[in-house]
């Protein structure tokens, strides 16, 4: 089991944080054997981020069930519940919560501050949406900071995509993004803990790149941090078989240069669930030269 390359940084893998011995739900659901079974997850040298390296022949089972991860792990009948769940949570109590109110916070700033970005709807594409809950609160709380927002939702999963629509709140594209021409013009694209689900998270990245107003668009980035090794239990589902990385700051940075992204705010979080969170605003460099040259005013 060698994958010495780091996927975010290209540096060497070289340092085993946490080893499992024992299957998960996932792979068990796949037919995994508990006998010999072995999966690590190895630090970056460069970037500190940490990739899951387990069997290539697992790893392509469990790609076949990517498009099943919610009936396999809720069922066709536990989303809405799930949903609502969340949805009722209190804010002080809501990972999700905080992530809405960051996101709206951090747009309402950039707009106010730089007259060259349109007073218009802020047109949102959120890439993974699952349950909506993410999309269902920013349109619940936009109108509470004067903000009008039109969005649309992104699911590949067939059986969160069914239960997205019935929300009736935005548009769902079932599938995956994957540079069409009809993904163009977003004033907000957000990846909330979509990326770590994938052993290239570059493709998405760049794809979500593409398509952000050029002179004006955000992408915000949230992902597990690889502090979760050693503070949460082994058995957490931030450390199963479906993610591919835990990402530190130097990681998710490196991610977002590489795709030729311009940080603008890093930050790790510890949330109300106790999940230990990375995320990140960026913008292109186009975007980025229009702000600066607004705040210099030339």
């Amino acid at each position: 089991m060698n994958n010495p390359t780091c996927a975010l940084c290209n540096g060497n893998l070289d340092r085993t944080l946490l080893e499992h011995t024992v299957p998960d739900r996932f792979e068990k659901s796949v037919g995994v054997p508990a006998d010999g079974y072995r999966r690590q997850w190895v630090a970056c040298s460069r970037c500190g981020s940490a990739t899951n390296v387990l069997d290539p022949a697992i790893r392509a089972a469990l790609a076949e069930i990517s498009a099943e991860y919610y009936e396999i792990d809720l069922g066709r009948t536990g989303l809405a519940e799930r949903y609502e769940k969340i949805m009722a949570l209190p804010p002080d109590k809501s990972d999700n919560a905080g992530r809405v109110s960051r996101t709206l916070s951090f747009v309402t700033e950039w707009r106010a501050n730089k007259p060259h970005i349109s007073s218009g709807p802020v047109r949102v594409l959120d890439i993974g949406s699952g349950l909506g809950v993410y999309l269902a609160g920013l349109l619940r709380q936009a109108g509470r900071v004067g903000l009008e927002c039109e969005a649309q939702a992104v699911e590949p999963d067939p059986v969160a995509a069914t239960h997205l629509r019935s929300l009736s709140l935005f548009s769902v594209h079932e599938g995956l993004i994957s540079g069409q021409d009809t993904f163009r013009g977003f004033d907000l694209i957000t990846l909330n803990k979509v990326v770590e689900h994938v052993a290239d998270p570059n493709r998405i990245v760049a794809d979500a790149a593409k398509a952000l107003k050029p002179e004006s668009g955000l992408l915000y980035v949230e992902v597990p941090d690889v502090q979760t090794i050693g503070r949460r239990p082994d058995t957490d589902n931030i450390l199963g078989s479906l993610h591919h990385h835990v990402y530190s700051l130097r990681g998710l940075e490196s991610l977002l240069r590489t795709n030729g992204l311009v940080p603008l705010r890093l930050e790790r979080i510890l949330e109300p669930s106790g999940k230990i969170t990375v995320f990140g605003f960026a913008c292109s460099p186009g975007a980025y030269d229009a702000a600066t040259r607004v705040a210099c005013g030339s």
